[in-house]
């Protein structure tokens, strides 16, 4: 946390974040929904030996892909985002789920689940957007990517209790996600839920013995 009380005590200009995107690719199974997870590998500067959902940054090539216009009007709608802003996240977001696990998703079965903005103290930030996927029948997941060296389907009460007892690692969107995962019965119940997009930006408080963060999750 040095970074963090570096920043309380002598503010500075933050970073601008890098637009990203991450999907929640669920399937049904006995126990419930279940969702696909990798594990980056613990030499990445951003965020190393944490689960994480298949995802990354906008790339520049990102907004020049070709997309559905319509599906993707209504996708921007249901975002609040003008087309020309979500195109990029979109693409981004079907581009990085096929180079890290070579599942190929279009633009309808993307559901968005939430907006989220790395705290402003962080050296690396990240306007991140969420969304769900039922995974795609007749593809199967490849497995790891060169940023990774595990991946599994997880129901997210399994990911969850193994987060609170310290055998694996991380971030709070992630965390929550999983949490409101937990909530549905079927993977098309979740897919069927339209959650508030509201921008999430976790503010950084002093409690005087500790810090910690502090967001409103719609």
């Amino acid at each position: 946390m040095e970074n963090a009380r570096a920043w309380l005590a002598s503010p500075g200009e933050p970073l601008v974040p890098r637009r990203a995107a991450t999907v929640l690719v669920v399937r049904d199974t006995s126990d419930g929904p279940s969702v696909f997870v990798q594990r980056r590998v613990p030499t990445m500067e951003f965020a190393p030996s944490m689960y994480v959902f298949p995802g990354g940054g906008v790339d520049a090539g990102d907004a020049d892909v070709d997309l559905d216009a319509g599906a993707l009007e209504a996708l921007a709608a249901r975002m609040e985002l003008p087309a020309i802003d979500a195109k990029p996240l979109v693409a981004a977001a079907i581009r990085e789920v096929e180079e890290e696990c070579g599942l190929q998703l279009s633009v309808t079965e993307l559901v968005p689940r939430a907006h989220w903005v790395t705290p402003a103290f962080e050296k690396r930030r990240y306007d991140t957007w969420f969304f769900a996927a039922l995974m795609p029948e007749g593809q199967t997941p490849v497995g790891v990517s060169g940023e990774t060296d595990h991946d599994a389907w997880v129901t997210p009460q399994s990911l969850l209790a193994a987060y609170a007892e310290g055998r694996a690692v991380m971030l709070p969107p992630t965390v929550v996600m999983l949490e409101q995962l937990a909530q549905f019965a079927t993977a098309a119940a979740f897919l069927m839920d339209r959650p508030a997009l509201t921008l999430v930006a976790p503010e950084l408080v002093d409690l005087g013995d500790r810090l910690v963060m502090r967001s409103h999750i719609p």
